[in-house]
């Protein structure tokens, strides 16, 4: 899982192929291609009972009731760029992961970009609230977590599972990392509370569910199984991330840099 959101089912689901981001958004997020076909996961789910039973639950109680809604209110009174670079902000607080991992990977380099972007961006980006590594140095930002770095290793990804809030969408092996990705991944972290306990997670987490909101409606829209199209799109897009072979995040542009795009109007 992403645990980019943990808290965020379908969200997170939407933007299996954005974090996204998460920020965060595609905008740093990125956000799943929406699957006509779903072909069986190669390794199967053989818990699907009780998995269609929580995705459910995700689907039609907490985000109907609870997470759409309020990035739906978030969305009228927000611009796209705010909720672009906040998601930025967030994401930039996830640098010990994204250093840590790659040289557990034998990926030195790719922890010197990201050692890089972390100084430029918190710098001279605002606190991360802007991406001036990517828009000047062109140094890309890639997501990493316990789990990629386990695939890495060669370790086999396991059943799918679906859990309410602590794990949306995941597998077996994503699951073992969240401890690390707790410690690590600041900005995503279920830690996070202890330092700012008054509301920021639920701010986090409705605003990565507004940014992935398009790819979610798009999924749900043209699929004739979402549970299943959510599944496959996830698992298809771990085992992108554990080959490092995403494209850009193809997201919203940040008006810092790029005048004339029309995010600040977009909601």
């Amino acid at each position: 899982m992403r645990r980019d959101a943990p808290r965020l089912g379908l969200a997170l689901c939407a933007a299996s192929a954005l974090a996204c981001a998460s920020a965060p958004p595609q905008t740093p997020l990125e956000t799943a291609t929406p699957l006509m076909s779903t072909p069986k996961p190669p390794d199967g789910d053989p818990w699907q009972g009780f998995n269609r039973l929580m995705f459910w639950v995700n689907d039609r109680v907490l985000d109907r009731f609870f997470y759409g809604p309020l990035a739906h209110g978030w969305m009228y009174i927000s611009p796209l760029t705010v909720r672009t670079h906040l998601e930025q902000f967030v994401d930039n607080l996830n640098f010990p992961g994204y250093f840590v991992q790659p040289l557990l990977q034998g990926d030195p380099k790719q922890s010197g970009i990201a050692l890089a972007r972390f100084g430029i961006n918190t710098t001279v980006g605002v606190a991360g609230i802007f991406d001036p590594a990517d828009h000047y140095l062109h140094l890309a930002r890639r997501p990493e977590d316990m789990g990629q770095t386990l695939g890495v290793w060669g370790v086999p990804p396991g059943p799918f599972v679906v859990l309410p809030l602590v794990a949306p969408v995941s597998d077996l092996r994503d699951l073992a990392g969240l401890p690390v990705d707790w410690i690590l991944n600041v900005g995503d972290s279920y830690f996070w509370p202890w330092f700012a306990p008054y509301g920021e997670t639920i701010v986090r987490d409705v605003n990565r569910r507004a940014l992935a909101d398009d790819a979610l409606n798009s999924m749900r829209e043209s699929s004739v199984d979402f549970y299943s199209a959510a599944r496959d799109a996830y698992l298809q897009r771990r085992e992108v991330l554990i080959r490092n072979g995403e494209p850009g995040t193809g997201g919203a542009g940040d008006d810092l840099y790029d005048s004339g795009d029309g995010a600040g109007a977009s909601k």
